[in-house]
Parts: C-alpha cells; sequence; structure tokens
C-alpha cells in the first residue's frame, strides 16, 4: 500500500488539483467601499480649499494628522499657553481640529469649513484660507495662539529660512524676489511666518 503523501504547506498538491479544463468561476462582487471619514464636497471651491490647507499643513510642520484628542491633550500639556498644533478632526463632518494649551489647560475646538470658508466652531469670524485664521487668532489681542507645537525634532535650516524670508519680505513678495524658480517653488510650498 502506498502511505498517504505529506504535502508542504509551499508545495501544490497536484493530487488534490482538478482534472481537464478549469471552470469559469463567478467573481465575487466586490465589497461595498468602507466608509470614509469624509463626506463627497459639495462644491468645487470646498475641495480646493482643503486641498490647498493640507498641501500648507504637510509643509508646516505643526500637523499631525489622524491624532485624538487624548494624545493632542497630553503633547500640549506641558507647554507654554498659547502652543498649537492642527490634527484630522475625529468626527466625520469636520476636516480639522485645532488643539491648543489655553489657561485652564490643553482645549480642542473644531475647524468648520462652510460657504467656502474656515472659522472655529461657535465664532462668527470667517476666512477664506486655514492660516488666514490662525494668523488672525495669533495677532488677536486676546493672543489665544502663541506658537505652533513642532514636536522634539529640531527643524531644518531650509524649513526655519522658509519662515525668516516670508516673515520679512511677504509672502506677497516671493514671486518677485531675486532669487532661482526652484527657490521660489520652495517658498510657495508654505508661504507663512507661523
Amino acid at each position: 500500500l502506498n502511505a498517504p503523501r505529506m504535502v508542504q504547506h509551499n508545495e501544490p498538491d497536484h493530487a488534490a488539483a482538478p482534472k481537464g479544463p478549469p471552470k469559469p468561476t463567478e467573481v465575487p462582487p466586490a465589497p461595498p467601499a468602507p466608509p470614509t471619514h469624509f463626506h463627497p464636497f459639495r462644491h468645487a471651491q470646498d475641495r480646493s480649499l482643503i486641498t490647498q490647507a493640507i498641501q500648507f499643513l504637510e509643509n508646516s510642520g505643526f500637523y499631525w494628522g489622524p491624532m485624538d484628542v487624548d494624545e493632542a491633550h497630553v503633547r500640549l500639556a506641558g507647554m507654554p499657553v498659547g502652543t498649537f498644533l492642527i490634527r484630522d478632526s475625529t468626527q466625520t463632518d469636520v476636516f480639522f481640529t485645532l488643539s491648543y494649551r489655553a489657561e485652564v489647560g490643553p482645549t480642542s475646538v473644531r475647524v468648520l469649513l462652510k460657504n467656502e470658508a474656515f472659522n472655529l466652531d461657535g465664532s462668527k469670524h470667517t476666512f477664506p484660507c486655514l492660516f488666514a485664521l490662525l494668523e488672525f487668532y495669533i495677532s488677536s489681542p486676546k493672543r489665544s495662539l502663541k506658537r505652533p507645537y513642532r514636536g522634539a525634532a529640531p527643524q531644518t535650516l531650509q524649513e526655519l529660512s522658509r519662515r525668516a524670508v516670508v516673515r520679512t519680505f511677504g509672502r506677497e513678495s516671493v514671486e518677485g524676489l531675486p532669487v532661482s524658480a526652484g527657490l521660489k517653488e520652495f517658498l510657495n510650498l508654505y508661504p507663512f511666518a507661523i
């Protein structure tokens, strides 16, 4: 008698393979796409505003992406009052959340996008750009926001220089600066002094 042959898991079992030509099989329907964090955009302008905000945020050093409220508050707890960061909101109908160190401790507020403008939840002030919102609260008399939280890693000389150039000449003057096209492109990736 022949003993059954053991098949290694990485070897095909030819004895178990069906004989004859392969039969056409039905392709199972694709599973429905998992729900995403974000709802579809209502207007092309909203999509454009969010796309631009994300491009700038990714070069800001203070955008932390998907971070929950507890982690944001732990990071900000030992920071000076006015230290802030931007993170993805955990709410499905909101893109971003501003977390900052207030006098009473870390707090978070939703950044809303309505009618093609950004505003903080509960505020009447609206802005055409997320960074205009941040600049407003940094320069406001209350100075709720003072400095971004970029973490413990040192910033590169390029990042520091870019912000210094923008602070000195203004973002409106970048195109007129007597520098190479490549350097102008780099400056425009994050044309803010924040």
